[in-house]
């Protein structure tokens, strides 16, 4: 049987007990997150960067809608069984419409979503700004008055790291966050070392952004797995690491094919079809296509 979206949110708040932070990796389509789920993994993720490649072939900047985003975590949410956290971006609307934005997700089976406060201008060199965080607070708790299900989590991400460089503007910030209801705070950008001062401060679950990505300045910012684990994280989210991994093979392939690679010397490279097809469904169809035959 599957899994119920009820199930699933009372899971995810389950694994946050452990004593270990989660480790998320985010999906990029229904494909990858069965490919999570397969690995054993207990949770997965969309975010708007992978989305916007994967479903358009677009930098993140904004242009994924509401409906692509919601159209593709349902996507994800149908094909596994798992609980999947979502990026809401700022929240689509102004406070008194964000109450769509709540619905539409919640309604697609995600166990919970998180709204930012930057302005825009990730993943460039254009200069960012952050949303006044009166007016982030008022958002978190119009989504708050907005869902159904009390488990549907609200989660406030502040990019005062990524934007400012301030640390003790993240610990302010999310405080400010958590007072006006969040469920859990997101504080991309952080060391470990720096995460320890934001932990200590902080009353709430803490997502880390824990991929080692190349920034616009060159730089590649990130602790370890171990360190982040350490300086007491809650949850490590690995948003880039599936889509950079898939797109690395692809072009591996397709490069050694334009170079007169012979498809057969290309093993390490792509997986045999009868174990990509193990893990498809094939033989659950082949079982019902017995049973009327």
């Amino acid at each position: 049987m599957p899994v119920s979206t009820a199930q699933r949110r009372v899971m995810f708040k389950e694994l946050l007990t452990s004593p270990e932070p989660l480790l998320l990796p985010g999906a990029y389509d229904a494909l990858s997150a069965h490919l999570v789920e397969r690995a054993g993994f207990s949770a997965t993720y969309l975010g708007s960067f992978a989305a916007a490649a994967s479903l358009q072939g677009l930098p993140d900047l904004g242009l994924v809608t509401l409906t692509e985003l919601v159209d593709g975590v349902r996507r994800i949410v149908e094909a596994t069984d798992l609980p999947v956290l979502v990026d809401a971006e700022k929240g689509f609307y102004e406070e008194a419409n964000i109450w769509r934005t709540v619905q539409a997700f919640e309604g697609a089976g995600t166990t919970g979503i998180h709204i930012e406060d930057n302005l825009g201008g990730k993943h460039t060199n254009r200069p960012a700004g952050l949303l006044d965080a009166d007016q982030m607070a008022n958002r978190i708790r119009a989504a708050l008055d907005a869902r159904d299900d009390p488990n549907f989590l609200i989660i406030a991400r502040s990019d005062a790291a990524y934007v400012h460089g301030d640390i003790d503007e993240v610990v302010r910030r999310l405080r400010r966050y958590i007072a006006a209801g969040a469920d859990m705070v997101f504080a991309p950008k952080i060391p470990a070392a720096d995460l320890k001062r934001v932990r200590s401060s902080i009353d709430a679950p803490i997502i880390v952004a824990a991929d080692l990505y190349d920034a616009p300045d060159g730089s590649r910012p990130g602790s370890t797995l171990a360190e982040y684990a350490e300086a007491g994280a809650d949850v490590l989210l690995l948003w880039y690491s599936l889509v950079g991994a898939a797109a690395k093979a692809v072009s591996d392939t397709l490069d050694a094919v334009k170079s007169g690679a012979e498809i057969s010397d290309l093993g390490n490279l792509i997986l045999d079809q009868r174990g990509f097809e193990s893990f498809m469904g094939y033989a659950e169809y082949e079982a019902r296509a017995a049973r009327y035959a």
